[in-house]
């Protein structure tokens, strides 16, 4: 007998089903095989280390397991991080920098220059504030945190520009 005997009745019961389970499973598994996965070349394209380019957009694997949240949250912040550099690449002194951010449509609803709702944040403490009623563009490198300040759009700072490419 393949199942001991000391296992009471629901355990075994619960062991079958895990087999089967496992069974069903092994099978799905062998049904498509490495050799049915067509061969993609990965390529750099204009994508920053580390990223690959596909149809347009830059891609980068994160092999460290994490959470849905986590997961969003890292590439979040992946993405701030990269901003900062190539924006410490050309401006050692971190002055301030335009992002494409703007509540210009609507007060307190900021979306990007490309029309995308803004699905992450990084406001400095106690912004934005929208002071005096005047503050409708949002810049990066906010007090000592370095952060996100919303501020009158007539300011002249320097700024970072995204695009998707085009293959």
């Amino acid at each position: 007998e393949m199942i001991p005997s000391f296992l009471p009745s629901y355990q075994v019961y619960s062991l079958s089903i895990m087999l089967l389970f496992l069974f069903f499973f092994a099978l799905a598994l062998a049904a498509v095989s490495p050799a049915d996965v067509p061969a993609l070349k990965l390529q750099r394209g204009n994508c920053p280390p580390f990223w690959y380019s596909f149809r347009g957009r830059c891609y980068k694997y994160v092999s460290t397991r994490m959470t849905w949240a986590e997961a969003e949250l890292y590439c979040v912040l992946d993405e701030e991080n990269f901003v900062k550099s190539l924006i410490m690449n050309f401006d050692p002194a971190q002055g301030y920098s335009w992002i494409g951010l703007s509540d210009i449509h609507e007060e307190g609803s900021w979306m990007w220059s490309d029309g995308c709702p803004v699905k992450f944040v990084f406001w400095s403490a106690g912004q934005p504030d929208n002071y005096k009623e005047l503050e409708h563009c949002g810049h990066v490198n906010y007090e000592t945190a370095l952060k996100w300040n919303d501020i009158d759009c007539s300011n002249l700072f320097s700024s970072v520009c995204a695009s998707q490419f085009t293959l």
